[in-house]
């Protein structure tokens, strides 16, 4: 578990250098993530489980999970502009309520008075955050980009959930980014692209970072075939190490009320997790 979150906070940096450094566009960022994760997962296909009968069927998870990837890749660099990798974390913990009050409404669990007061505090954590972070981060222009975000965010692994008996979840990831590959290959200028500020050297990082993404989604499926109390504890313990990495950073210090939101923010999350 620990080996995911690690991975997946170097995903997070990674994304942010991509964007305020690397300076890549959308279909730039999308064909190299779509592409070097395909690459790699198909390195480690072998050993995955992907039995499955064929059927007209297969097509709705592969359209639902490349519309979810799309959106996120489409929206991701106009919110990461101005936004650190901790907050857009924090607002991204939201999905973790969505499929909570998911599961309640249509999937029979028992609402718990302590997840709604831990929701509160979430709420109220990512509010006071907004508020101090308002002259940082313009969420007039970006709020939209952001709430497509999380929905794809939630929307990807609801679809995961509902469709795994239809066809292989790392199949149908599979299949849904060389469909990105394909979609935004003809909109991307390798010349242009190797041009832009950190060259060369921008997109191999962004590349290689795509190896622990795909070992970072292996670890996941593994832990939560293992123990579902420690899968639901990946995203907080993002969050918390985001959030230790956004305190040490000297470049960018946060105002004492963005510190006190995180703090909240991360505090709701976690407790969510363990008295909902």
């Amino acid at each position: 578990m620990l080996m995911v979150v690690f991975c997946y906070t170097l995903c997070a940096l990674n994304d942010k250098y991509a964007v305020s450094r690397a300076k890549l566009d959308r279909s730039e960022l999308m064909f190299l993530m779509a592409a070097g994760t395909s690459v790699f997962l198909l390195f480690v296909l072998p050993f995955m489980e992907t039995d499955f009968v064929w059927s007209w069927k297969i097509l709705i998870p592969i359209a639902l999970i490349t519309l979810c990837k799309y959106t996120e890749f489409s929206v991701l660099p106009a919110i990461l502009d101005g936004m650190s990798p901790f907050r857009l974390k924090s607002w991204v913990g939201l999905t973790l309520f969505m499929s909570y009050f998911t599961d309640v409404f249509f999937y029979g669990t028992a609402l718990s008075a302590a997840g709604l007061i831990f929701v509160a505090v979430t709420f109220a954590g990512l509010a006071l955050a907004a508020k101090a972070d308002g002259r940082s981060t313009n969420y007039r222009r970006i709020w939209f980009r952001l709430l497509l975000y999380i929905v794809s965010k939630f929307g990807y692994g609801l679809a995961m959930r509902t469709t795994v008996h239809i066809f292989p979840n790392v199949l149908t990831l599979l299949a849904a980014l060389i469909i990105l590959v394909l979609i935004s290959l003809p909109r991307i200028s390798f010349k242009r692209m190797l041009a832009k500020p950190e060259g060369k050297k921008g997109v191999i990082i962004v590349l290689a970072a795509k190896l622990p993404n795909t070992l970072g989604l292996l670890g996941e499926n593994y832990t939560a075939a293992r123990s579902l109390s420690n899968y639901s504890f990946i995203q907080p313990l993002i969050l918390i190490s985001l959030f230790v990495l956004a305190i040490a950073d000297r470049k960018s210090k946060l105002p004492p009320p963005a510190l006190i939101g995180g703090a909240v923010t991360v505090a709701g999350i976690v407790g969510f997790q363990i008295f909902k």
